[in-house]
């Protein structure tokens, strides 16, 4: 993967978010932050390795600890990553909002994975925890932005 495809892929990704964002139902959110508590509901949050890239490119580094049941781009109730969050994020809300918009999910993660096999990034989808450990520590372009 070179740094050119690599932002094309980015600009792609972006391009999938905007349509996920305009196609998601309109939800009754109080903004409480209780969704990004995936392990509340009994979820683990799970990204493609692309999308990690994006978050840690868009958003930057990570401030705090990253694990399973917590996210370090969280501060109160509010999500200081959110225009580089990964699918997970912007299609699962919490029952008073809705739940989760599993068919929308499904169609955007199949768009995500083509990019990535069309740029030659790594297919995996993991634990996006374990995602963010992986790429942290490597060079990246940073910042990036869809724009």
């Amino acid at each position: 993967m070179t740094d050119s495809s690599l932002q094309e892929a980015f600009k792609a990704l972006a391009a999938v978010y905007a349509k996920v964002d305009a196609e998601t139902p309109r939800r009754d959110c109080r903004r409480c932050g209780e969704c990004c508590h995936f392990d509340t509901f009994g979820h683990r949050l799970f990204a493609t390795y692309l999308e990690a890239l994006y978050l840690v490119a868009v958003s930057g580094k990570p401030p705090g600890k990253f694990d399973d049941d917590s996210c370090p781009y969280q501060r109160g109730a509010l999500c200081t990553a959110r225009s580089g969050r990964v699918l997970g994020c912007r299609t699962f809300f919490c029952e008073k909002a809705g739940g989760v918009a599993s068919g929308l999910h499904e169609r955007a993660l199949a768009e995500v994975r083509r990019i990535s096999t069309e740029h030659a990034i790594r297919p995996d989808y993991a634990p996006l925890a374990r995602l963010i450990e992986e790429i942290v520590p490597r060079e990246i372009p940073l910042p990036w932005s869809p724009a």
